[in-house]
């Protein structure tokens, strides 16, 4: 029994690969803390589901598949960052909520994102990533590889990008927009409890307001987080939107 390997498919595969592993390493839907086989696995999979037969010159050169590799990289490295920014808007919004109401005092690190966030930060950021898969994350990912491949072939070359920098601005600025907007109910009612505060402290002057304050703003956020979450599949669904439509326009789309 013979068994043939294609070079061509080979070839293919190998740079599909690349452009997904590329995507996987950078894009934030993706989360660091899964397993390391789990993320090889997953950018195999969705490599071989884009994968599509490279035709070989005879005269076919080392340093023109570096070149292919290359650009592959570049290509999911790109899709996969511009993606996946707008999830971040949950880490800003959990970040300002620690803030105001002072549990960034219970800090312990985090190898997601190599930081010390509070623990709103942490529960909003699983949450976003939970509800991305659960909201069919994964599907729009495996389609846009897939239209990326069409726009720039596995071997084909790297086109103009004039407006990555113009793109990238705006991606920013919408993260912390839409950061401050989830974070708002919360942080408004935060806001009116320190009003109350400074006037309880100023009508009984002999009260120690840091130890009845701190846990009275953790309660009030506790209690706030059940109303808060309500807001989250719609912040989900802009930031696929917004993540999906930032990428096309990189394409070209």
């Amino acid at each position: 029994m013979e068994l043939e390997l294609s070079v061509a498919w080979a070839m293919g595969m190998g740079l599909a690969v690349t452009r997904t592993a590329a995507f996987v390493a950078l894009c934030p839907l993706i989360p660091r803390s899964l397993p390391q086989p789990v993320r090889a696995s997953m950018a195999l999979g969705l490599g071989l589901f884009i994968a599509t037969p490279i035709p070989v010159a005879v005269d076919l050169q080392a340093s023109e598949l570096l070149t292919n590799a290359f650009v592959n990289v570049v290509i999911g490295g790109l899709l996969g960052w511009f993606l996946g920014v707008p999830i971040n808007l949950f880490q800003v919004a959990g970040s300002i909520i620690d803030n105001s109401s002072g549990n960034t005092l219970g800090t312990v690190f985090d190898p997601e994102t190599g930081t010390t966030p509070g623990p709103i930060t942490m529960a909003y950021t699983l949450t976003a990533q939970v509800l991305v898969f659960a909201m069919g994350g994964l599907a729009i990912v495996t389609q846009l590889l897939w239209a990326s491949t069409k726009v720039v072939a596995l071997d084909g070359q790297l086109g103009a990008m004039d407006g990555l920098g113009a793109v990238a601005v705006e991606q920013l600025s919408e993260l912390f927009r839409n950061g401050f907007e989830l974070a708002l109910p919360i942080v408004a009612v935060l806001f009116v409890g320190e009003l109350a505060f400074g006037m309880l402290g100023r009508m009984v002057p002999q009260l120690n307001m840091f130890l009845v304050g701190l846990p009275l703003k953790s309660l009030l956020t506790l209690s706030m987080l059940g109303t808060a979450s309500l807001l989250f599949p719609r912040f989900v669904d802009r930031l696929l939107a917004s993540g999906t439509s930032t990428a096309l326009r990189l394409l070209g789309g």
